[in-house]
């Protein structure tokens, strides 16, 4: 199986995040996806040891170098190194740059993981965006209900993991727990200023997934949880009533520290349009600054106010750019 990968949310190779692509073509699909006691999807991803790793399924008779121009959509499946996410964002931008910017195929305008279809759009700049999947939900609970409770089997798990700063500990207790969709949610840690955000400690784990009552009930009670930190830098407002704000960001968790991660700047923007009086919000995301892996994410949210008074997400693009850096073949 050929293989390539990328630095996402940049246009500078060895910045951004990297990403592997694995392209399937229909004859080893078989093979890849077959019922038995192991995922080999899943020891791929682990081999490459990446934050993600793509499985880009062409269609029959299909190659790299001979395009089915008959059909504008594509599957394919996302796998971290310990299990498959229905969404996240780096790889989608990723499998949409490589389409339609680098192999050149502009004719598909579909990528499909777990989560859903995702619409997928070049822009004049040389970037690409695609229209994202959401479901949001913000839970009821935050890691201070928990903590309050007095409970010592919880505190004990939990006090370790936080900050020893005064300000980021408080800003972690009192975080919202926000999901961009069932399976994909984020502790959104709101800091006071970039200083604050440079103290964030990458030995401070928090697996947030093992404290279930952390998250509401039923399908939002389960899947991938993480903390992402965020300093509000700027806001410009346009005269035609849109406005653009500039934040920069860091998503630690587990251990580790992803240099970009569009899912979660996906739900904090929506997290904030939700809170916000515009309809149109352009964020410009800058994450992996302090890792040296600088990433520039574009996510531009419509939102609007019902008839019941509730203002609701309509759309989300998550928007950048990205660099082939490496190609090669696996042999299983």
């Amino acid at each position: 199986m050929h293989f390539v990968t990328l630095d996402v949310f940049t246009d500078t190779p060895f910045l951004g995040n990297p990403l592997a692509i694995v392209v399937v073509e229909d004859k080893e699909r078989s093979a890849l996806d077959k019922d038995d006691n192991f995922d080999i999807k899943q020891l791929i991803a682990k081999e490459f040891n990446l934050s993600e790793t793509v499985f880009l399924y062409l269609r029959p008779n299909e190659t790299l170098s001979s395009p089915d121009r008959s059909s504008s959509e594509r599957e394919m499946r996302i796998y971290t190194i310990e299990s498959e996410l229905p969404f996240a964002g780096h790889p989608t931008i990723g499998v949409a740059y490589l389409l339609r910017r680098h192999l050149g195929w502009d004719f598909v305008n579909t990528i499909t993981p777990r989560a859903g279809p995702i619409h997928l759009t070049s822009t004049d700049n040389g970037s690409v965006t695609a229209r994202i999947p959401h479901d949001v939900h913000l839970h009821s609970r935050t890691l201070r209900t928990l903590y309050d409770l007095g409970d010592k089997d919880i505190t004990s798990q939990i006090h370790p993991a936080l900050h020893d700063d005064q300000e980021i500990r408080d800003a972690e207790l009192d975080a919202p727990m926000f999901s961009i969709v069932k399976g994909m949610t984020f502790l959104l840690v709101e800091l006071p200023s970039i200083e604050h955000l440079g103290k964030v400690n990458l030995g401070k784990r928090l697996d947030l997934g093992n404290y279930v009552s952390l998250l509401d009930a039923g399908s939002w009670g389960h899947g991938f949880t993480a903390r992402y930190y965020y300093v509000r830098q700027a806001v410009a407002a346009a005269e035609d009533g849109t406005r653009t704000e500039t934040i920069r960001t860091r998503m630690v968790e587990l251990g580790f520290e992803d240099p970009a991660t569009g899912s979660a700047a996906s739900a904090l923007s929506c997290h904030l349009s939700l809170n916000g009086d515009v309809e149109e919000v352009r964020y410009r995301i800058t994450q992996g600054v302090e890792i040296g892996r600088k990433s520039d994410i574009e996510v531009n949210v419509v939102s609007g106010v019902g008839e019941d008074g509730v203002r609701a997400i309509k759309e989300v693009r998550l928007g950048g750019s990205a660099r082939v850096v490496m190609s090669g073949s696996i042999d299983v």
